[in-house]
């Protein structure tokens, strides 16, 4: 991993899905950001995670991720849900272009603008960011681990459908099936701020974005 390496911060929800949380991790280790995460939210992950499922710290270890640093409130984000101004704290420390959230509408978009940082929808972060040689390899992955029962490339892409359609969509032309129906609704709000997905730069307004994509990178679509 490059030290240009793009800066991810996971939220709770997040880090307590397995699936997802590898996707992010490993899938960023080959596509060129890095996954990160604060004591505040390993802490409230562990506690949302089934008894034996894998310690997020042990996780953590695993991909050689240090626990990130803890940042100082004071009284900021105050338009931002309370329970979350400490992991927006968190993601501004650690150097975080992006926040990979479940929860986009509980973070405001004035303090996400203050912190440099855009909150987004994971579907919709790995959809935009993951390369198709990640996804394969991820994939790839997943299926030499599940044995039982055992698993086809084919149908575990199939099955991302069900709860990352986007990222199902980015990578269709990989495995030629159809997605597996979505098991949930559409979250109404998959991205917040002013950092664009594509090229990381500050749109001048939020309203401007597209999908967390702004118009400069539209327009070269």
């Amino acid at each position: 991993m490059s030290d240009s390496a793009t800066v991810v911060f996971l939220d709770a929800n997040v880090i307590a899905k397995r699936v997802t949380r590898t996707f992010l991790l490993a899938g960023g280790l080959l596509s060129g950001f890095i996954g990160v995460w604060s004591h505040a939210a390993e802490g409230e992950a562990a506690r949302h995670m089934r008894p034996r499922a894998t310690p997020p710290a042990v996780i953590r270890e695993r991909f050689g991720i240090p626990l990130g640093p803890t940042g100082q409130v004071g009284g900021r984000f105050g338009a931002t849900s309370m329970p979350d101004r400490q992991i927006l704290a968190d993601a501004e420390v650690a150097g975080a272009a992006f926040l990979v959230t479940e929860d986009v509408d509980d973070f405001a978009v004035p303090d996400l603008v203050a912190a440099g940082i855009s909150a987004v929808n994971p579907d919709l972060f790995l959809a935009e960011r993951m390369t198709h040689s990640a996804y394969r390899a991820l994939v790839a992955l997943f299926v030499e681990r599940q044995v039982a029962p055992p698993t086809t490339a084919e149908d575990f892409h199939r099955s991302i459908g069900r709860e990352h359609p986007r990222l199902f969509a980015a990578h269709a032309d990989l495995y030629p099936v159809a997605p597996a129906v979505a098991v949930d609704r559409p979250p109404a709000v998959v991205f917040r701020g002013t950092r664009c997905l594509r090229c990381e730069t500050k749109c001048s307004a939020a309203k401007a974005m597209t999908d967390g994509v702004c118009p400069e990178c539209l327009g070269h679509h």
